[in-house]
């Protein structure tokens, strides 16, 4: 206590202790709030009390606006979309929320997911797949696009319109076409920190209001799968998402994969731990379109097969895991060390599991 206490001059353990006060927490959690920024009642209040009364308005997002005018005119001149998204858990839960919303919109639209062996977002050859299969009128692409700009420029020279909304970083120069980010500057949105599900939900809030309040359960486990601050509109979105669940008011491939799962205390921690990995499984064992089929699935029987068969990915992807994890060590043993760098190589190896593999050696 005496350690924290220096940290503190007198004035702020005075409002610590009226703030203790006020909202019945022990000091020392409130010196905790304090240290990490949350310094008055409202920031303490919405820390604490986390609700969508704090989202912010998807409209203070830069693009939102031509966006919603572009979807609503394809809606209205029955033009044909897809959505692009990506193969981690991310990515297929902010297709399956955008697909949802633009149904209720009025839009029945495709849905692409490349696998990781068509690489990370859009992919000239995922592209002439999707121009040669559904003549598209317009893209949007979902967790991915960012970066894109040569392919952006190709799907134009096609005639094909694109509508881009991501939350990665933003690179120096942007795709010439609508672009929907958290990340962006000079916009009025003032928290950076969504996850690609989190702003796919939102542009679904502009279309269909407080009806894509629905998806907050996928949005909720996207924003953990994804690692995102639990804090500002993340901590408001998980709260209402894991409500949604403990309800028992989600979708039944979410219900199925939950009970399967054996998840016994839903929370942050245990989506992260239990569902996350399942859903991701599919991606890193090459079929990441199968767990996109489960989420759009209606039909019981498909969605119980589908379920399972993610629980048998993960499995099979902890057992490829850990095959590769002792050959990189056998390995290591007479190469790939350069001073303080580790460089292996392995043509057979699978991409998915690369990453997990190259992360537990790095901790090493």
């Amino acid at each position: 206590m005496k350690i924290i206490e220096r940290n503190f001059t007198e004035e702020q353990l005075n409002s610590i202790s009226e703030l203790s006060k006020a909202f019945g927490i022990t000091e020392l959690t409130l010196k905790i709030l304090y240290g990490r920024g949350y310094t008055n009642k409202e920031s303490i209040e919405r820390f604490l009390n986390p609700s969508k009364d704090n989202f912010i308005s998807p409209y203070a997002l830069s693009g939102m606006e031509d966006a919603v005018k572009r979807i609503s005119l394809a809606r209205d001149n029955g033009e044909t979309v897809v959505i692009y998204g990506d193969y981690d858990a991310d990515g297929i839960c902010a297709t399956t929320i955008l697909y949802k919303a633009l149904k209720i919109f009025g839009i029945d639209a495709y849905t692409v997911i490349p696998e990781r062996e068509n690489g990370y977002g859009l992919s000239e050859g995922v592209i002439n797949e999707v121009i040669d299969n559904y003549f598209p009128d317009l893209i949007i692409t979902v967790d991915c696009g960012i970066s894109a700009i040569n392919e952006v420029e190709y799907l134009k020279d096609l005639g094909v319109d694109v509508i881009v909304t991501d939350h990665h970083e933003i690179p120096e120069t942007l795709p010439d076409c609508t672009v929907i980010n958290c990340k962006l500057k000079n916009q009025e949105y003032m928290f950076d920190g969504l996850c690609g599900a989190g702003v796919a939900y939102k542009l679904s809030y502009a279309l269909i209001g407080e009806t894509a309040n629905q998806f907050l359960d996928l949005v909720s486990i996207a924003t953990v799968a994804d690692s995102m601050p639990l804090t500002g509109e993340n901590r408001d979105i998980v709260k209402e998402g894991l409500e949604i669940i403990k309800r028992g008011e989600s979708d039944k491939p979410l219900k199925t994969l939950l009970n399967l799962t054996g998840v016994k205390e839903i929370t942050a921690s245990s989506l992260g731990y239990s569902v996350a990995p399942r859903i991701n499984a599919a991606g890193r064992m090459g079929d990441a379109y199968s767990c996109l089929k489960l989420f759009l699935s209606t039909n019981f029987n498909e969605i119980d097969v589908l379920s399972k068969k993610l629980l048998t990915y993960n499995a099979s992807r902890q057992t490829e895991c850990e095959k590769l994890y002792e050959e990189v060590k056998e390995r290591l043993k007479t190469e790939g060390i350069y001073k303080n760098v580790i460089v292996l190589y392995g043509k057979e190896w699978m991409s998915g599991l690369v990453g997990i593999v190259a992360s537990k050696i790095a901790d090493e």
